[in-house]
């Protein structure tokens, strides 16, 4: 048998193997493993830097008002808490997944407003810019929970919440214009 007919990946030969399962003289599956291999050592792993600035931040959505309790980073995984003011009872949970760009919401309603209720999830798969800095980030976790008929009617039952607690502790009505630089649709 001729040295040319064997496999430089893995050493066997190739002699009788079809053409249709060659790359040159080694075998199609070995090379396509070969540069998948190589792919992923080339491609360095997302990191998002000021993922730690989002814990305090405040935002508006449809009146209601949140903060992100916590932030935490785990190899390819990045996890939000969202609260509503006021409250040690968490909204939602935000996860981003770095290495596809998926943006998971996890949505816990409030016992009072359904203590049937199940939680459950929204996803998407964002870009980038939507990550390149934390207020446009909290934008986009604003734009997620707008995005579903069942979220809007949450967000508008603790807006209504919210605004009563206002005006039970005596300080009469106060405005629901955005926290830290919100604009007029209340998304940051």
């Amino acid at each position: 048998m001729n040295s040319k007919y064997i496999c430089q990946y893995c050493g066997k030969s190739t002699y009788d193997v079809d053409i249709d399962y060659l790359v040159g003289y080694n075998h199609l599956s070995c090379d396509l493993e070969s540069q998948t291999k190589a792919f992923r050592k080339k491609k360095k792993q997302l990191e998002i830097s000021n993922w730690a600035k989002l814990s305090g931040n405040k935002f508006d959505v449809m009146g209601a008002s949140f903060f992100i309790s916590d932030t935490s980073h785990a190899s390819n995984l990045y996890t939000a808490w969202v609260h509503t003011l006021d409250s040690s009872e968490a909204f939602a949970r935000v996860s981003l997944f770095s290495n596809n760009m998926d943006m998971q919401v996890k949505v816990l309603p409030p016992a009072k407003y359904d203590s049937n209720m199940t939680p459950y999830e929204l996803t998407s798969t964002i870009t980038k810019n939507h990550i390149s800095n934390p207020s446009i980030f909290i934008q986009t976790i604003a734009e997620a929970l707008l995005s579903d008929t069942i979220t809007r009617d949450i967000l508008s039952y603790v807006g209504r919440e919210q605004d009563d607690k206002r005006r039970f502790k005596g300080r009469g009505y106060s405005s629901s214009a955005g926290l830290s630089g919100s604009s007029g649709n209340n998304l940051w």
